[in-house]
């Protein structure tokens, strides 16, 4: 298990990232064995999968910090009308839905906030990725290793190669450590 765990974490690391052309970029070091090119792209892979991204979009535009601190009221208080204690609080039913008093979400919630609750999910969750990928770039050029690109052929070759084999590994090795390749094919700075 341990040993495809590391295989994936190191594919993702030196393949993932992905320039703004569209195209999969690919990470090299020239002069690298393959242990290393292997061990420093599963060590920066887990580093980004494990850095903490959380974030609170309390402070953002229309942000919601995703706590409830005060419990609102249930239907009969809120319309000014005498409050009849029903007894206890009835115990969680397990259902899917809650059937008692609900959080800020149940039933009196306005759309624009659930949408607005959604968007910054999503929002959230999209710069979390974009941090871990950059932990990871920043992971390997700390470590000395150059973004490249593909020419067509190249790709048209890689695509040859079933995901995860020996060949491809190899195929990517090479061009990973030709010094050639690194210099002209290298991924500009700008992207």
């Amino acid at each position: 298990m341990k040993s495809v765990l590391f295989a994936t974490c190191a594919a993702i690391a030196v393949g993932a990232c992905t320039a703004n052309t569209g195209q999969p970029t690919f990470w090299g070091k020239e002069g690298v064995s393959m242990l290393d090119y292997r061990t420093d792209g599963g060590q920066c892979a887990v580093l980004a999968a494990t850095a903490n991204t959380e974030t609170n979009g309390a402070h953002t535009a229309g942000g919601l910090s995703g706590t409830n601190t005060s419990r609102l009221p249930p239907p009969a208080e809120r319309s000014g009308g005498p409050v009849v204690s029903q007894g206890p609080t009835p115990a969680p039913s397990g259902a899917a839905f809650p059937t008692g008093p609900g959080g800020a979400y149940r039933d009196n919630t306005a759309p624009d906030v659930v949408s607005r609750a959604a968007t910054q999910q999503t929002a959230q969750e999209l710069a979390a990725q974009k941090a871990k990928t950059e932990q990871l770039k920043f992971c390997l050029v700390d470590r000395g290793y150059t973004e490249f690109s593909l020419t067509p052929e190249q790709r048209a070759h890689l695509a040859t190669l079933p995901q995860g084999s020996d060949a491809r590994r190899e195929f990517l090795y090479k061009l990973g450590t030709d010094p050639g390749v690194l210099r002209s094919q290298a991924v500009k700075k700008g992207k």
